[in-house]
């Protein structure tokens, strides 16, 4: 296999493995925010509805917002609260992993180009 071809496997392999852990980690968002519009309706309705999505909407944001700035905590349900704090943990750690695993990549692939 050339090194040109092998560059583009492992450029596509993280393109695919970043888009299936991005698209997981919405998944995941998605029953946060159903079970935010299930236990807590009117907190749900007065955020706007929000939603974790692949395009950015004013749904997405405000969702994002939501789990950033912790306004989960103000739901009065521990459980709930502690599975938003897992996301925007889960969250925090997919952010970094893939910009690590970018750097990873791009040495590998400026060392077969320039190096080797």
């Amino acid at each position: 296999m050339k090194s040109d071809q092998a560059l583009g496997l492992i450029a596509l392999g993280w393109l695919v493995g970043a888009i299936l852990l991005s698209a997981r980690l919405i998944r995941r968002g998605r029953q946060l925010a159903a079970a935010l519009a299930t236990q807590h309706a009117e907190t749900y309705e007065a955020l706007g509805r929000p939603q974790p999505g692949y395009l950015q909407s004013v749904r997405q944001s405000r969702f994002a917002q939501f789990v950033a700035r912790r306004e989960y905590e103000n739901l009065d349900d521990p459980a709930l609260s502690a599975q938003f704090e897992d996301y925007r943990k889960a969250e925090a750690r997919l952010l970094l992993s893939l910009l690590v695993s970018l750097g990873v990549v791009a040495l590998i692939v400026l060392t077969v180009r320039y190096v080797a």
